[in-house]
């Protein structure tokens, strides 16, 4: 038990800092001077600076575009590996030794749970961020930046998941910990 959960801190670190490493790449995406939340006019200045840089925005998203399909296969193989070898293994053993947690089978639940809104919410934000490279913005500046909008609420939807994801993890480790304590 002791390794497993010297295993599990391990892996729990390393996620925590993917899912930090995310949150500021993923924070460049849609920082800055690109688009203001929460407007629901754009200013004829904005959407010519979208125009007259038109280049440079896409070289840009291409390149966030990059990144953050990288870090969500590091996440993705990091959340999975959780919720499969340690998780899933220790409820699979404490019902084999006809000692089951129901605490740790339903954090393990909403854990699944978690893990797959941020796989298909990444997914919906990778599909909104392509539409958005692939718009004209030089000629069409004002869709451009609707997308980008559509984009970075998608993408906070992300941030929000993974913060999810963090604090159930932690949620579970707690659960561990009492675990051990009966044993």
């Amino acid at each position: 038990m002791y390794n497993k959960t010297m295993k599990t801190k391990g892996v729990l670190t390393m996620v925590l800092l993917c899912v930090l490493c995310f949150c500021i790449g993923g924070g460049l995406l849609m920082g800055g001077a690109y688009a203001d939340e929460g407007q629901s006019e754009v200013s004829e200045e904005k959407l010519k600076l979208v125009s007259d840089n038109c280049a440079s925005i896409k070289t840009n998203l291409k390149g966030i575009q990059k990144s953050d399909a990288r870090s969500r296969v590091y996440l993705g193989a990091y959340y999975e590996k959780i919720l499969t070898k340690y998780m899933t293994a220790l409820n699979v053993k404490l019902v084999e030794n006809n000692t089951p947690d129901t605490s740790l089978i339903e954090s393990q639940n909403k854990y699944a749970s978690a893990k797959t809104s941020f796989s298909e919410d990444y997914i919906a934000y990778q599909k909104g961020l392509e539409e958005l490279i692939s718009i004209d913005c030089k000629n069409e500046p004002k869709k451009f930046y609707d997308e980008l909008i559509s984009v970075r609420s998608k993408q906070s939807v992300i941030v929000k998941d993974a913060a999810k994801l963090s604090k159930l993890l932690t949620e579970h480790k707690e659960l561990v910990k009492k675990l051990e304590a009966k044993f």
